[in-house]
């Protein structure tokens, strides 16, 4: 089923990436900035990466010159946008069912607001040259939302004469916290299920809460 679900992912992410174009937020490139070094508050700045060994940042359309030893801090504040799965889903048990671990197909496009932090510091090479060195973290929150599916059994239904045994289709939403590596987001989720057929009103886990594991790619 984790297979199954990575392949499906794998299909929302290309038609995703059909919609919209590729960003790399985790680069620090040039653009707008929040930007700061030790002791002092952010600022907005524009930052131009000249070279290797040399960066230039305006503040107000003044250029500024700062000392390339400290620790520069840069910071972007972004709406970030991710297809989405949970690979794992942790159900709490009731009176019908003990706990349960599932790994079920979804797919979700998740929405949110993302913070990404880098620290710019400088070594020296071999040959004596300065060489630019970034590290690099993004996290946030948001929503998600997307399509799933589920099975349907005498087991997880209230109705003691159900008999069938079928993969039902569930309408997906929650709440996540991300972390970013690279362009990849890992985190994890709250969300509720939603039965789509006739069977919902005894599905015994309709629009109850979950916990998962969630792993996504940043599209924007």
């Amino acid at each position: 089923m984790i297979r199954k679900s990575l392949f499906w992912f794998m299909g929302l992410v290309s038609i995703c990436f059909s919609c919209s174009s590729l960003k790399a937020k985790y680069g620090l490139t040039n653009g707008s900035y929040d930007f700061k070094q030790p002791g002092e508050a952010y600022r907005k700045v524009e930052l131009f990466n000249d070279s290797n060994d040399s960066i230039r940042v305006f503040e107000q359309s003044k250029p500024a010159t700062y000392n390339i030893k400290s620790p520069l801090y840069f910071r972007q504040q972004t709406l970030d946008v991710d297809a989405l799965i949970v690979p794992f889903k942790f159900r709490p048990g009731s009176s019908y069912l003990p706990r349960q671990l599932t790994t079920d197909f979804n797919g979700n496009i998740y929405v949110g607001y993302r913070v990404d932090r880098f620290k710019l510091t400088y070594s020296k090479t071999p040959l004596g040259d300065l060489q630019k060195q970034v590290k690099h973290v993004g996290f946030g929150g948001g929503i998600f939302g997307g399509l799933g599916s589920t099975a349907v059994t005498p087991w997880t239904t209230t109705d003691p004469l159900f008999q069938d045994e079928y993969n039902g289709l569930v309408l997906s939403h929650g709440l996540a916290l991300l972390m970013g590596v690279k362009n990849l987001t890992f985190g994890v989720g709250v969300g509720w299920d939603f039965l789509t057929d006739r069977d919902k009103d005894i599905w015994i886990y309709q629009n109850k809460p979950w916990y998962g594991l969630t792993v996504g790619l940043n599209v924007n």
